[in-house]
Parts: structure tokens; C-alpha cells; sequence
């Protein structure tokens, strides 16, 4: 459960107390006692219902909550004083003009805003709650678990229909029963004016809209208030007249919403634009509840349960923070991974001609960080402030990677984050023996990719270490390593040390600048930046029109690639620098720049350092931290990208044993090409 720490503090503040008796329930039963009185024995009530019957609960073919409602039916049925007061009370305490506030407000979102309804549900959880003093701060209490819903859903028919009878028994029923009516009923109109005042911003209005045509949604309120007047006339065939437009509007309703969702999907997500529209989803869906409900009051023991299980669900999903993130950020999420995925398609080889082009771009990726290597040692020989240090730092990663991407080469590490979404999309219909054959073809294809990469990064990015260090002792008499940095280098990278907890926070950051360029990309188009780019006037009146447009076309397209390269450059730099602030000695293990700094570090101390026990245990040091550093990553971006789509129809389970299979049976598939590909 999401904020479960949160969740369990605010539960002890509950006072419902589950043992106690039904004969000290029945007694308290008495329709003239204080609301707070009443209030607290209906939360008792539904505590007692809700409890077990002790030992072997589990072996019973009928729940627990069952035989004890139909006990309490059948006690009152034995005892007609005790139903009077049971069905009074239980009338006295659910006020019609209660149960208005509690079928307009329970489970929609409160606040006008995302930061705001969150601001709300997270001291909701951390508040102890005030005593219960209207039906709408009782309904989370007499039902405190989401469960609850399946209970409720899961009483019989005939068991509701005695319910029900109890609030129809006795003097007074009828009245409560049209105030109650009408209190639901007008409960709809209400609905209706809040879901039509959201989409008249502007922002969700475009969304929603086709080009000159009205919007059904603003067609609610009148079809809402017809079926309200309809219900109270006691016509049923103008009720069902009323709820059949009722509910056309509201199907058209939520078709607008899909359609919002699905120019989001096109122009770029919005946060405050997605809870919106949930708003709008979440109430059209309640309008339509109530509408069934009270269209055929007949059908109410096969409706009612339905309904309530619903209202508890929403009640539940309103009071979740970790509900609220899950809504508003799953089309971000999904945003993000779409850009991602398109991205990744780059980096898989499926033939051995983009096997060996992959091998030559990372070869090029491996070249250009030799010189970020002595970059850095350079600036950390200078020995300033630790953030002109780790800003410098960040600038030679940050460059390094930028040319990597405008040279239309790769380095390794940054693969399996974007490869990670284009593995995801692929995860569908694997029922079918073909399409699972066909993703483990894929699985080893990333594999393959990836094992191409970080063999041209690596044994690239050695020996021209090795040459560009020979350059600068022997041709220009430069020491870039001292023979002391030298030796502490190689100590740090050592297989024995802290390296396997460095090099997994890389992956971590290395998954996080993918991220980051997927949301840049989707602010970007959301914000239609490059429209605006390519049209201001006045950069057009100083660069020229035809300019500013190749500028436009260049950001759109290159955008997150710079964001990715950029954020991840200074993350790697300035991260560690911050930790060390707080005197926190973390970090940072890439497998490619550790590489060269192990070349740097044999130039200065020569050959003979390659026999000693320091540099073996450094080499095996390094295959954990690249192990580390794609397998991290990699593992992040799958887990958000599964979740971000729908399911794949097999477990993981099976998915892990087709690809051992695949190991077992044809291992170098993972390493090597296949000739006839």
C-alpha cells in the first residue's frame, strides 16, 4: 500500500472497536441520542458485521460478514420492538441532506489544483481525524480498508433486500425514503455544473473539442436537472426517458475525455491539464451510477451493492496520495517511455552490418573519452573549491557526450535506458509461441547490441589512453598522472572496495538523465517551443526567418538527446561533489572513463604494475562495475516502462525461462550475429 507508514498513523486515531457485543449494539439503538452517539454506533456497527467468527474462518464456504448480517436480520425479525428502533435509528442516522454532501463530495478530488489535492491527502494522512460529525467523514471510517468494497459487493441479493426493508419499517420510512431520493437526485445536477465548469478551461476545452462542434459535456447540467425533475415527479416512464439522454451525454462526455487523452498523447502531457479531466471522468462516472440507481428503484438490492463498493473504492483512491501520483503521472510515464523507446530502436543491431557500424560508433565513443580521461585529471590536479572542481567536471563530461551525439556515436552505458522502452513495447501477445520466439530474438539482440558497444568502448578506449599518455610524457614531457594518483586510482577501482555500491548508484543516474530527457521532450512539445522558436519575430528579424526555422527543427529534434547528455554530464560531475559537501564520500563508477583512468594510471607506473595484485583485483573491479552500470539502469527503465503499458499476458517467470533456453542451447546468439543475418 502506498504510504503505508502514513496510512497506519492515521488508522490508530480510529476508535472503532470491533468486539464489541451485538446485545450492547441492539441496546444502543435508540433514534433520541446525540448524532455523535449515533454516529459512533454505526461506525461500531459495521465494525462488528466486518469481524471473523474465530478459528477455521478460513474453511467456510460462506464469508463471515454474511452469516452475521443474516443473524442480525433474523434476531430483529424474532424481536419487533428491537427492529423499530434499529430501522429508526438507522434512518436518524442517515440524513437525507448528509447524504447529499457524501454522494457529491466522497471520492472526488477536493481541491482545485494537483498541488493542492496532494498538499490535502498528505496531512489527511498524518492528522489524527476529528470525531465524525456528517455521513461523509463516517463513510471512511465505517469502511477504513479499500477491501471493503469486495465485502460489500459480496453480500447476496436477499441479504440486501432485507436492509433495505429495515429503512422502509416502521413510522417515518416513507418520508425518509422520498428525502432520500431526492437527495441523490439532486445530488446529479450538482455533478453535472462541476464536471461542465472544468472544461471550460481553456486548456482542456481545445483538448477536448473537435473544431466547430459544441462539447457534450456542457450539455449535462440541463440533461442532469431533467432526470432530477423527472425522478421527483413519480413518472417512470419520464424518468427513464430522462435517464437514457442522461446517460447519452454522459458515453459522449467520456468520449470527449479519451479524446483529450489522446491529443495529451500527441501535443504533450500536462499534469494540471490530466487532473482536469480526471475530475471530469470521476464525476460523469458517478453521475451515471447515481442515474442507474435511481432509474429503476426495483432493481435497487442488485444495484446498491455495486454502487457502494464503487463509492468505497473512490472514498479510497481520493484519501491515496500514491493513487493521486498514479493518475496524473501514468500518461507522463507513459510520455516519457514512448520517447525513449523510439530513441532505443537506435541502439539494437539485428544484422552483422549494424553489428560492426555499432562496434565502429562505440570504438569513436571510446576514443573521445581517452581525452575526457586526462580532462579530468587535469582538473582535479588543480585542486580548487570542490564546486569549481565538480563544475568543471561536469562541463568535460557534459562536452564529451554532446560530441558523442553530434558525431553519431555511442557510448555504452546510456543504452540500456533507452533500450529498456523499446524492449517494453515489444511485451505483447506473448501468449502466442511465435511472438514469445520473436522477443527473446529480441532480448538477444539487445544483448548482442549492447556487447558490441561496450567492446568498442572498452578495448578502444584502453589503448588510446594508453598513446595519448605516451604523447604527453614522452613528445610534450607532461606527467598527467602523478605515480601517488596513480596508485589510488587503481586501490579505488579495486573489486574489494566500495566500487560495486558506486558503480550501481551510476546506473542510477545514468537511468535518471533518460528520464529527464523524456520529460524535457514532452514539456517541449506541450509548450510547442518549437513553433514559438521558429516563429518570434523578433529573433526572425535578427537571424532571419529560414534560420530561426533550421533552429526550430534542430531543438525538436535534438532536444532530449541534450538533455540526457547534458544533465548526465553534470550529474556525474557535480553529484559527488554535493555528497562530499555533506561529508557523504560518494561516488561515481563509469565503466568507460574507470577504464581509461586504469590506462592513465599503467603510464604512470609503468608495465610492471599489470603483475600485481592491485591491478587483477582493479580489472575485475571494472567487469562488476559495467555489469553494475548497465544491469542497474537497464532494470530501472524496464520495471517503469512494463508499468507504463499494458500487461504482456505471461509472467515473468515464463519470459526468464525462454531466454535461459535460448542461453543454453545457442549462447553465442548473445555475443555474436548470426552469418545468415
Amino acid at each position: 500500500m502506498a504510504f503505508a507508514p502514513l496510512h497506519w498513523i492515521s488508522r490508530w486515531f480510529e476508535s472503532a472497536d470491533p468486539h464489541v457485543g451485538l446485545d450492547e449494539l441492539l441496546s444502543r439503538a435508540r433514534p433520541e441520542t446525540p448524532a455523535a452517539e449515533r454516529l459512533a454506533w454505526l461506525r461500531d456497527l459495521a465494525a462488528w458485521l466486518k469481524a471473523g467468527l474465530g478459528p477455521g474462518d478460513g474453511e467456510r464456504a460462506v464469508k463471515p460478514q454474511t452469516v452475521r448480517l443474516r443473524h442480525l436480520l433474523g434476531l430483529l425479525e424474532r424481536h419487533p420492538d428491537r427492529k423499530e428502533a434499529f430501522a429508526r435509528t438507522l434512518r436518524a442516522t442517515i440524513d437525507p441532506k448528509d447524504a447529499f454532501d457524501l454522494l457529491i463530495e466522497a471520492g472526488m478530488p477536493r481541491e482545485t489544483g494537483f498541488l493542492g489535492e496532494l498538499t490535502h491527502r498528505l496531512f489527511a494522512k498524518v492528522l489524527p481525524e476529528p470525531p465524525a460529525e456528517e455521513l461523509t467523514a463516517l463513510f471512511a471510517q465505517v469502511f477504513p480498508d479499500r477491501e471493503d468494497a469486495e465485502l460489500v459487493q459480496g453480500i447476496a441479493e436477499e441479504n440486501w433486500k432485507g436492509v433495505l426493508a429495515l429503512f422502509d419499517h416502521g413510522e417515518g420510512a416513507a418520508a425518509f425514503h422520498a428525502s432520500l431520493s431526492r437527495a441523490a437526485a439532486r445530488a446529479i445536477p450538482g455533478l453535472a455544473v462541476q464536471a461542465c465548469g472544468a472544461a471550460l478551461l481553456s486548456s482542456v476545452r481545445r483538448r477536448m473539442q473537435v473544431a466547430g462542434e459544441s462539447l457534450a459535456v456542457w450539455t449535462l447540467p440541463d440533461a442532469a436537472n431533467d432526470f432530477a425533475v423527472a425522478c421527483e415527479s413519480g413518472d417512470a416512464a419520464a424518468r427513464e426517458s430522462a435517464a437514457d439522454r442522461l446517460r447519452a451525454a454522459i458515453g459522449l462526455t467520456l468520449r470527449e475525455v479519451d479524446r483529450a487523452y489522446a491529443q495529451l498523447d500527441e501535443r504533450g502531457v500536462s499534469i494540471a491539464v490530466v487532473y482536469q479531466l480526471e475530475r471530469i471522468r470521476a464525476q460523469a462516472q458517478r453521475m451515471g451510477e447515481l442515474a442507474d440507481l435511481l432509474a429503476t428503484p426495483a432493481s435497487a438490492p442488485r444495484v446498491l451493492p455495486y454502487f457502494l463498493a464503487s463509492l468505497i473504492r473512490d472514498v479510497h483512491d481520493q484519501r491515496s496520495a500514491g493513487a493521486l501520483f498514479r493518475q496524473n503521472f501514468e500518461l507522463a510515464a507513459r510520455k516519457v517511455v514512448e520517447r525513449n523507446a523510439e530513441t532505443g530502436e537506435h541502439y539494437i543491431t539485428r544484422t552483422r552490418a549494424e553489428y560492426g557500424d555499432m562496434v565502429r560508433r562505440a570504438s569513436g565513443g571510446g576514443a573521445l573519452m581517452a581525452i575526457t580521461t586526462y580532462v579530468k585529471f587535469g582538473v582535479a590536479s588543480l585542486h580548487w573549491p570542490l564546486f569549481v572542481e565538480g563544475f568543471l567536471a561536469s562541463v568535460n563530461y557534459a562536452a564529451t557526450f554532446v560530441a558523442v551525439q553530434f558525431m553519431h556515436l555511442t557510448v555504452a552505458t546510456k543504452q540500456p535506458a533507452m533500450t529498456a522502452p523499446a524492449m517494453a513495447a515489444r511485451m505483447k501477445g506473448l501468449q502466442d509461441p511465435a511472438k514469445l520466439e520473436g522477443f527473446v530474438d529480441e532480448v538477444a539482440h539487445l544483448v548482442r547490441s549492447q556487447s558490441a558497444a561496450i567492446f568498442g568502448n572498452v578495448f578502444l578506449v584502453f589503448p588510446v589512453t594508453l598513446g595519448l599518455g605516451y604523447l604527453l610524457v614522452h613528445g610534450l614531457s607532461l606527467a598527467p598522472v602523478s605515480p601517488e594518483k596513480a596508485t589510488k586510482t587503481i586501490d579505488a577501482l579495486s573489486i574489494l572496495g566500495p566500487s560495486a555500491f558506486f558503480a550501481a548508484f551510476t546506473g542510477v543516474l545514468l537511468w535518471a538523465s533518460s528520464v529527464l530527457a523524456g520529460w524535457v521532450d514532452n514539456w517541449f512539445a506541450y509548450r510547442r517551443l518549437g513553433a514559438a522558436i521558429g516563429h518570434h519575430r523578433r529573433l526572425a528579424y535578427v537571424f532571419g526567418p529560414s534560420r530561426m526555422q533550421r533552429v526550430a527543427g534542430f531543438l525538436s529534434r535534438e532536444i532530449a538527446g541534450l538533455t540526457a547528455n547534458i544533465s548526465l554530464g553534470f550529474m556525474l560531475g557535480l553529484i559527488p561533489e554535493i555528497f562530499l559537501f555533506f561529508g557523504l564520500p560518494i561516488e561515481v563508477r563509469h565503466v568507460t572513463l574507470s577504464t581509461g583512468q586504469v590506462a592513465a594510471s599503467v603510464v604512470a607506473l609503468g608495465w610492471g604494475v599489470a603483475a600485481t595484485t592491485p591491478f587483477l583485483l582493479a580489472l575485475a573491479g571494472l567487469a562488476v562495475i559495467g555489469f553494475l552500470n548497465v544491469g542497474v539502469s537497464y532494470a530501472l527503465a524496464l520495471n517503469i516502462a512494463i508499468g507504463a503499458r499494458t500487461g504482456s499476458g505471461v509472467s515473468r517467470g515464463t519470459l526468464y525461462r525462454a531466454v535461459l533456453r535460448r542461453l543454453l542451447t545457442r549462447p553465442l546468439s548473445f555475443l555474436f550475429p548470426p552469418r545468415a543475418a
